[in-house]
């Protein structure tokens, strides 16, 4: 190898070295700016296997993290859930109402 070819390799190695560490530090500076992961679903809806789930804020709380309700249908034995999320950072729900389909919408036509 000449000198021209031994210069011109050494100085593409230091520039893919040079890139090599920008590109991790640049990924490693992004990586400390991704949010945190919360609880708040934020009016989603989903359901499978009998299952249909639906998170709505409960009006209390913070305005950025507000406590939300998470609404349960259970297909298979007829009934509605709700449960309530106080604060994300515990970690816990609680049942706050649950009754059967069929006599909600028996209510809801006005029958008794």
């Amino acid at each position: 190898m000449n000198d021209d070819t031994t210069r011109t390799t050494t100085t593409a190695t230091a520039l893919l070295l040079v890139s090599a560490f920008l590109i991790a530090a640049l990924v490693i500076f992004q990586a400390g700016n991704i949010p945190a992961r919360t609880a708040h679903a934020g009016d989603a809806v989903s359901g499978s296997e009998g299952f249909t789930l639906l998170t709505v804020s409960s009006g209390f709380g913070k305005d950025a993290r507000p406590y939300e309700f998470c609404y349960v249908i259970d297909n298979h034995d007829e009934m509605l859930y709700v449960y309530e999320i106080p604060q994300a950072s515990d970690k816990r729900i609680v049942l706050r109402y649950g009754t059967p389909l069929p006599s909600l919408f028996t209510q809801a036509r006005g029958g008794s």
